[in-house]
């Protein structure tokens, strides 16, 4: 059987036997992908240090005509991004954004977009941690997935929003907000997320703790 190359950043890893993983990727050639690592696990089995969580890999896959789980056959590191594991605020942010895709979106569906503001967010979050930089890729997530707000009320929230969602990346990691901007913006971006996925994220908790320390 052919294989197939894609270059994917990991969502979500699970053990599924002493020694092999399931696999969650975002993939840029084909959307969300899940794959079986065999020997994964092994101190040093075929894929020691390559996946983790928010690892960008270029993957060799066998894909399972019959179901969705496929088998990886090869991965190589393309991006560790080790910074993010340096503090607990840097993995927090990681992992909600990555937590965020994965629920957004459904297996084998690819979004070319959705992948490169992944890869965007995680570049991003590796140089500067910031509330602003979260609520700007939520926004821009949402209506990557056909759920952009339509802001019919002109509060002051939603004026900072609809600036924020037309803000590039590279402008909105010069923009300041205060403490109370962030709060109410968090709150009115939470409560769209939570209407479109019917659940709050679980690494949200995370988020939510840092807001009332």
């Amino acid at each position: 059987m052919d294989t197939e190359r894609a270059e994917g950043i990991v969502l979500r890893r699970q053990p599924v036997t002493e020694s092999s993983l399931l696999v969650t990727w975002y993939t840029r050639e084909f959307g969300k992908l899940k794959t079986l690592a065999k020997g994964a696990r092994r101190p040093k089995g075929p894929f020691q240090g390559k996946i983790d969580l928010f690892y960008r890999d270029e993957i060799v896959f066998l894909p399972n005509r019959r179901s969705d789980l496929h088998l990886l056959h090869d991965c190589f590191l393309e991006e560790p991004y080790a910074r993010l594991r340096e503090s607990v605020e840097s993995l927090a942010a990681a992992s909600y954004v990555c937590e965020l895709v994965e629920m957004a979106t459904e297996l084998e569906d690819p979004n070319v977009k959705i992948h490169s503001l992944l890869t965007a967010i995680l570049d991003a979050l590796e140089r500067r941690n910031s509330a602003v930089l979260l609520i700007w890729f939520e926004l821009q997530l949402l209506a990557a997935a056909g759920w952009a707000p339509k802001w019919q009320t002109t509060t002051s929230v939603n004026k900072v929003l609809r600036s924020l969602a037309s803000t590039s990346l590279k402008g909105v990691e010069r923009v300041r907000l205060s403490t109370e901007q962030i709060v109410a913006s968090q709150q009115v971006v939470w409560q769209l997320w939570d209407a479109e996925l019917g659940r709050r994220p679980r690494t949200r908790q995370f988020l939510e703790r840092k807001i009332k320390n």
